[in-house]
């Protein structure tokens, strides 16, 4: 892959670049390592990836606060966020980051979960309680996504014209109370897709993005506690040995995070079906959003 870093100055002659034939990872010659990188300046970086898409306030906000930002190139494209961890070799797939749409059939308005992958399905019961929702009508999976999205490349990275107010269907972004905190400090590049081509995505903190969509679409932003604890546990004992199997039907963060830690250490089996958010049922029971709760950070 290839790294393109937000920076005051830039490192080669931006005009004459096209990504397409120039890029070692878009072009065939199929590079995956960090070994090629690019500085960039604030108006190169909208020109070459952000303006086509009606994003550049990402760049005008972490160039403003100084704050690490990067884009990404990979040598083949990628649907779920286990692909993208792949390709990016080191990365926990706690750093990638995904956007799940979900629509109110009762007027087709849209809400943006915006998660870790920890591994599991969110709890849906428990969604709906934490956005106040009733049951009198189903909070399905989105049909119609924002503009400039498309399903293996959702992003919270919304427009002006996709709020409901302007006669868009974005209601809400709603990110997750434990990761927001735990995030802050670990001071992590997470991964988010954005744009149409698979191939690319957009690295920066997950707390970072929280804030820097909060500032720029104030109320429409906000978190909860998405993501919880939810399984099923048998503890053996039995002549001086301890055999514990877990279920787990949700993750919160921070158990996702110690799971992941301990892969790979003593006589470990893993077997990784890595079924996508999409295989979600069509109907989540839940529905209109009812605010009320703090919403800043």
């Amino acid at each position: 892959m290839s790294v393109y870093t937000l920076s005051g100055n830039c490192n080669f002659e931006t005009e004459a670049f096209d990504y397409n034939s120039d890029d070692p990872s878009l072009n065939g010659a199929g590079e995956h390592s960090c070994k090629v990188s690019y500085n960039m300046d604030k108006k190169a970086f909208n020109d070459l990836f952000f303006r086509e898409y009606d994003i550049e306030y990402i760049t005008h906000y972490f160039d403003q606060k100084q704050i690490p930002l990067r884009v990404v190139t990979h040598p083949r494209k990628t649907i779920t966020c286990y692909e993208k961890a792949h390709l990016l070799d080191s990365s926990d797939p706690l750093n990638v980051i995904k956007a799940l749409y979900f629509e109110n059939p009762r007027d087709k308005s849209l809400f943006a979960i915006v998660i870790p992958e920890t591994g599991c399905f969110v709890d849906r019961k428990h969604l709906a309680g934490e956005l106040d929702m009733d049951q009198e009508f189903p909070l399905a999976k989105a049909k119609e996504l924002p503009k400039n999205m498309s399903y293996g490349t959702c992003s919270p990275f919304i427009t002006e014209k996709d709020l409901v107010e302007n006669g868009g269907a974005v209601r809400a972004i709603i990110f997750d109370t434990e990761t927001l905190i735990a995030k802050k400090t670990e001071s992590t590049l997470d991964d988010f897709s954005f744009g149409l081509d698979h191939r690319f995505s957009v690295q920066m903190n997950y707390y970072h993005c929280f804030q820097m969509l909060k500032k720029k679409f104030s109320e429409l932003v906000f978190y909860r506690e998405i993501l919880r604890l939810s399984f099923k546990e048998k503890m053996v004992r039995k002549k001086g040995h301890i055999s514990i199997d877990y279920k787990f039907s949700s993750l919160n963060y921070r158990t996702a995070k110690f799971i992941n830690s301990i892969h790979g250490y003593g006589d470990v089996s893993i077997v990784n079906d890595f079924s996508n958010e999409l295989d979600l049922p069509d109907v989540l029971t839940t529905v209109p959003f009812a605010s009320g709760k703090n919403n800043s950070m």
